[in-house]
């Protein structure tokens, strides 16, 4: 297999050798640097699934996935997102990213084209890269201003071999939530200019602020034609570790996907599978709950940053995470990161991460504990005035 060069390179090395050092050092760090949530996996499901594990089965599952927890993701795409599919139209993945690396591998070809809108998540351009050594990576960055879509860029930025577009909202990990009236007009282009858009919308469940997520697969009429959802069990269950995501894609896409399926998973672990699809009826109203503080966290980051004259912020709408803007410090996001891990203990994620054009940001994740947040934001707030 050859490998693209461009997966092996590291932009954060400085910041991950200085959290190390601290580490080693047994030094205490305040983390505001994940992307998981501190909620519980619902009781509802941990019970469903221990009953599968007590009833000992567990065995192979459809390459594909189980027939009843696909039904129910179709049936929640359609209710809860307006996107009319079948469960023909569902793979069950080992998670969101698996979901993403296996439809990337049906999907490319030798020279195709991919327009991915960075700051995106690390993984998008590798996991592209992977499936397609020779694919061209065309990047598009949002306005820095406003984290608005440069619509002029991207049409710019479409060719003849362009196949897909990756979007992510809610972002991770600018924040940011795209509009209706921005995700009619990218898939617009995808009409007017012939390729596939991949949504990742893993982070749906998590909005706190004024705008509201919208589905861009609901504007496949009749049909699924043209665009791929990505979603999981993640960030609105809590399920990091038990690794369940799904795509709903084409039907033509199917045979492939079922024959890569079929030769690298077998299958995703079933007892989770089970444990999820035998759940009736669950209690969401955590994530209102959990919402509230990811708003009231982030009314105590608005006020940090309007205290603090050499940073700014777009305030985000949804997901863990704000992105700051560094760039009147005059240093780098491994430089800053490096320095207030090595200072003030806090952990947080250099821009550079997330694209090249963004290392004059840093990622804050509100992922944790209140206090936490509040202390790690106080620290924050007193390594950038003594600068």
């Amino acid at each position: 297999m050859r490998i693209n060069p461009e997966i092996n390179k590291s932009p954060t090395l400085k910041f991950a050798k200085a959290a190390r050092k601290r580490i080693a050092n047994g030094q205490k760090i305040i983390s505001l640097g994940l992307g998981e949530p501190e909620f519980h996996v619902p009781r509802e499901i941990i019970e469903s699934t221990r009953q599968v594990l007590a009833s000992k089965k567990s065995g192979y599952s459809p390459p594909m996935g189980l027939p009843k927890l696909k039904k129910k993701i179709a049936a929640k795409l359609k209710e809860e997102n307006g996107i009319l599919c079948t469960e023909n139209n569902i793979l069950i993945s080992s998670g969101a990213k698996q979901a993403f690396q296996m439809i990337v591998s049906t999907m490319l070809i030798p020279n195709d084209e991919v327009i991915t809108i960075n700051p995106s998540f690390v993984s998008y351009i590798p996991q592209v890269l992977i499936a397609e050594p020779d694919c061209k990576v065309n990047i598009i960055d949002i306005d820095k201003t406003d984290f608005s879509l440069p619509f002029d860029l991207i049409e710019k930025a479409i060719s003849k071999k362009t196949k897909l577009l990756v979007v992510n909202s809610p972002n991770n990990p600018a924040g940011y939530i795209l509009s209706q009236k921005e995700l009619t007009q990218l898939y617009s282009l995808a009409e007017k200019y012939d390729f596939y858009i991949i949504s990742d919308e893993v982070y749906e469940k998590l909005q706190f602020g004024q705008r509201k997520h919208f589905s861009i697969g609901s504007l496949d009429k009749d049909e699924i034609k043209r665009v791929i959802t990505i979603n999981g069990y993640s960030k609105s269950h809590a399920m990091t570790g038990w690794g369940l995501g799904y795509a709903c894609f084409p039907k033509f896409m199917f045979e492939n996907l079922h024959k890569l399926q079929l030769n690298i998973n077998t299958n995703t672990c079933t007892f989770i599978q089970e444990g999820v699809a035998n759940t009736e009826k669950i209690d969401f109203s955590y994530l209102k709950d959990y919402n509230n503080h990811l708003k009231e966290r982030v009314n105590w980051y608005k006020e940090m940053i309007d205290r603090t004259e050499s940073v700014s912020s777009v305030m985000p709408h949804g997901g863990f995470f704000a992105f700051m803007n560094i760039s009147k410090l005059g240093m780098d996001s491994n430089t800053f990161c490096s320095r207030l891990i090595e200072e003030t203990g806090v952990a947080t994620t250099p821009g550079l991460a997330f694209g090249d054009n963004w290392d004059d940001h840093v990622r804050i994740s509100f992922a944790t504990d209140d206090e936490i947040v509040k202390q790690g934001l106080n620290l924050i707030e007193n390594f950038i005035k003594s600068l």
